[in-house]
């Protein structure tokens, strides 16, 4: 299993670097791979949390370059299944930071997919107003951390469009 969950690790940060350098089909190829050994990682364990994180990571990511390629419908998809693996590790452990920003995360990108792809602005604007709180409570527990703040103040700039 741990090198399973190396090679994994290493298809993310070759889909990172070809993301970076703007080569999103091969990107979307490691991408790829990278789900494919975190999701046979987690089914063989599925109690295995990091495992379980890693799945969720892999599932934003996907939907991270598909979004960026223009796969709207698919997109969402993977920003769907990151979602159910988020609230999950959320419900499992509520005083993780980590897992409570994910969740949040989570609520934020399909509250953007919504509104700029499929002009929903109601259901947008329900999982912005999850991601909105989620980040009220980061910001006032973990002060020291001011990307709670600016992902907050995302969140505010784009429950205003929702109106």
């Amino acid at each position: 299993m741990s090198f399973k969950n190396g090679l994994a690790n290493s298809y993310s940060k070759l889909g990172e670097t070809h993301r970076s350098l703007g080569n999103l089909p091969k990107a979307l190829e490691y991408y790829e791979e990278f789900i494919k050994l975190t999701k046979s990682l987690h089914e063989s364990n599925p109690n295995n949390v990091p495992f379980k994180y890693a799945l969720a990571i892999s599932y934003s990511k996907l939907g991270d370059t598909l979004s960026s390629l223009g796969n709207l419908p698919k997109a969402l998809e993977y920003y769907e299944e990151d979602f159910k693996l988020a609230k999950s590790l959320h419900e499992s452990y509520p005083e993780n930071v980590s897992f409570k920003n994910g969740l949040a995360v989570s609520y934020s990108k399909l509250g953007r997919i919504y509104l700029s792809s499929f002009n929903d602005k109601l259901k947008a604007k329900e999982y912005l107003l999850q991601s909105h709180q989620l980040w009220t409570e980061l910001v006032r527990d973990c002060p020291e951390y001011p990307e709670f703040k600016n992902s907050l103040k995302w969140t505010d700039e784009r429950l205003k469009e929702c109106e």
